[in-house]
């Protein structure tokens, strides 16, 4: 928890600093970066937005499906079959001993008339599931956001870290060359001339870790820029200059700014729909209890290959047939009508055998192994789940603001006192830079002096960064311009 304080005190301050005069460019990080140009950069660029856009995407492409399920539904069959030997001729149903070829041709259409409400709960549920989608963009963006700040903001710390160094540096360089000089004249002890050797590595080694603090933020917001190896290499940002803190800030109530955090944070609000989407996927379950009517239609038609036409011929054929009876085996003859075959053409064979259907469907769910009640049991258990994050979310939000309330509170005490601190140990130090140089005090005596004043100064730089970035998360949770 303590982590995510520090982070989210970390990205009031940064959105403060970046308001800096910090116009975007058309080419971001032309002649350096501003905070405000990496934050909008990464907005657009990190990989972390870009797969929550894409999922964004998914739950955009479900809610068009469940809003396209209520289309009828149409489909098409041919079937093409080569028989050979004695079968059936499916279009004559009569035995044949002969090669032949029969293609038959369906189509069907299918429409939902009544489905239980669940096609109109799913398109609720995937809406709301899509503005929760566009209020995780939102929240990734903030989490980036405070991501760039602290890097941004390393790199500052860093950089005026090493600024200090390097002027500590240089200070002992020049008390070196005058303490050799001494030396030379015999006016003080070789002891004096190895102490500040000693120190001069001793800055030097602090000038690099400043160095390689700065390097390491400046690659961590390289990352979260997700820069190409070019852009990585001419990677700079610009510096802005950061006030001295307000001694005697005014600090809203944190619970006031919890109600206005509550209203207007991405994270809380996709936690509520959520859960008002867990609320249609339970009727959406429950929807599966009623009965489903479906309106159906189709139309067929087939061809074969042996498939033929008779004329009359004009003239009577005679017919013998042989049956059996109670006096024994009697022949019966008949005259039927001659017939003369002739071609009967592909298309006029699609066209006579077309048949027409339409129908309804009534499916009534009665018993299914329990699965109906389990389906229910489950989405019961989702939305307990939805509420119980929901609830998190404000817990933590809460927390975050109450932490940022108190911490704010005591890095204002923090800062006075170092700044106090730092005026009383500069003074020390300078006259103990007098007393050196007039042989009045050793070089061990001054080079505690002189570390307690590198502290100092240390805490202080700290200090301030820390208590601006704390007393702007308050204002970034109440929905002000962040300002320098």
């Amino acid at each position: 928890m303590k982590k995510s304080t520090k982070l989210m005190l970390t990205l009031v301050l940064g959105t403060m600093l970046l308001s800096a005069p910090a116009t975007a460019q058309e080419n971001p990080g032309e002649g350096g970066w501003t905070l405000l140009e990496a934050i909008e950069y990464a907005k657009k660029n990190n990989l972390q937005v870009k797969q929550t856009r894409a999922n964004r995407d998914l739950d955009a492409v479900s809610l068009n499906q469940a809003r396209l399920d209520r289309l009828p539904s149409l489909n098409g069959a041919a079937t093409s079959t080569f028989s050979s030997g004695t079968t059936v001729d499916p279009t004559v149903q009569e035995l044949r001993r002969v090669d032949y070829t029969s293609l038959g041709l369906q189509a069907g259409a299918s429409v939902p008339l009544f489905m239980g409400f669940q096609q109109i709960n799913r398109i609720k549920q995937f809406g709301l599931d899509l503005q929760a989608s566009e209020q995780d963009i939102l929240a990734i963006q903030d989490d980036i956001t405070l991501q760039i700040i602290t890097s941004y903001l390393n790199i500052l710390f860093a950089e005026e870290l090493t600024k200090t160094a390097e002027l500590q540096r240089n200070t002992t360089q020049q008390q070196l060359d005058r303490t050799r000089i001494l030396f030379k004249a015999g006016s003080v002890a070789e002891n004096a001339v190895l102490d500040l050797e000693s120190q001069l590595s001793t800055d030097e080694l602090d000038i690099i870790n400043a160095q390689n603090q700065r390097d390491i933020s400046r690659l961590a917001l390289i990352q979260l820029l997700n820069l190409e190896d070019e852009q990585a290499k001419e990677f700079e940002i610009i510096i802005p200059e950061i006030p001295e803190p307000d001694a005697n800030p005014v600090l809203v109530n944190p619970g006031m700014v919890y109600d206005v955090a509550n209203q207007t944070r991405p994270g809380v609000k996709a936690a509520d729909l959520r859960v008002l989407s867990s609320t249609k996927a339970l009727d959406v379950a429950r929807g599966a209890y009623y009965p489903r009517l479906t309106l159906n239609a189709g139309i067929n038609t087939f061809y074969n290959s042996q498939g033929q036409l008779f004329d009359p011929s004009g003239e009577l054929e005679k017919r013998t047939l042989g049956f059996t009876n109670e006096n024994g085996t009697e022949e019966l003859v008949i005259y039927t009508p001659g017939l003369t075959p002739r071609d009967y053409p592909f298309n006029d064979q699609l066209k006579d055998g077309i048949g027409e259907q339409i129908g309804l469907s009534l499916n009534i769910p009665i018993f299914n192994g329990f699965l109906v009640r389990n389906n229910i049991q489950r989405a019961k258990i989702s939305q307990l789940n939805a509420k119980l994050n929901a609830d998190i979310q404000r817990n933590q939000l809460r927390q975050t603001i109450e932490q940022a309330y108190v911490d704010a509170m005591a890095s204002q005490r923090k800062f006075t006192a170092a700044k106090q601190q730092l005026t009383a140990l500069e003074k020390n130090y300078k006259n103990a830079e007098l007393r050196l140089n007039s042989g009045v005090i050793n070089t061990v005596d001054f080079y505690v002096i002189t570390n307690n004043y590198r502290t100092a100064q240390s805490n202080v730089i700290q200090a301030k960064y820390e208590y601006t970035f704390k007393l702007k998360v308050l204002d970034f949770y109440q929905g002000k311009e962040i300002t320098l």
